[in-house]
């Protein structure tokens, strides 16, 4: 007789990857975010008023994914040429998992903020960051940060820019999001 909902075991292996990084439970969670911004017309009004910042600051995800995928390409391929090729094989997971990093940390903020409005707790700060959201940390750290470090290397000037452009934003948000 089968017992109906019974997970079945994983290997050791594929326990440690999803332990290590959870790309199911962060999707799951990404998803779950989405339905919400489907479901709840308040979430959907906040953002609504709030485009005037959104639409920027999604827009500067898409550039700096754009770069951090381009960076990955030139900092292989200037090692040795035949790094070109995983280089353009990486790129598109680099453009991807960056912005959906961004994206899932930043509109999980934004719901935070949003949340916090309702419910009347925010505070009269200057700078009201609101909650911290949850960050997928190793998909951060793959996918953002080693990108980053690329851009570093491959043009500084380009990477401080863009990441003095996001922390102006988010900034922005904190300071005049009322």
């Amino acid at each position: 007789m089968a017992t109906p909902n019974q997970k079945a075991p994983q290997a050791p292996l594929q326990a440690a990857l999803a332990q290590f990084l959870p790309l199911e439970k962060t999707f799951k969670d990404a998803m779950k975010l989405a339905e919400r911004f489907q479901r709840a017309e308040g979430f959907r009004e906040y953002l609504r008023r709030r485009a005037a910042f959104v639409i920027p600051a999604v827009a500067l995800f898409v550039l700096i994914s754009v770069a951090c995928a381009a960076a990955t390409v030139i900092l292989l391929a200037e090692r040795h040429p035949l790094l070109a090729l995983p280089g353009m094989v990486l790129a598109p997971f680099v453009l991807v998992g960056s912005f959906f990093v961004e994206a899932f940390v930043f509109f999980s903020w934004i719901e935070g903020r949003a949340l916090a409005q309702a419910l009347g707790r925010r505070s009269n700060q200057p700078f009201n960051f609101g909650p911290m959201p949850r960050v997928p940390w190793v998909l951060a750290a793959l996918f953002l940060v080693l990108p980053v470090i690329a851009l570093f290397a491959v043009s500084g000037t380009a990477a401080l820019v863009l990441i003095l452009l996001a922390v102006g934003i988010i900034g922005a948000i904190a300071r005049f999001d009322r």
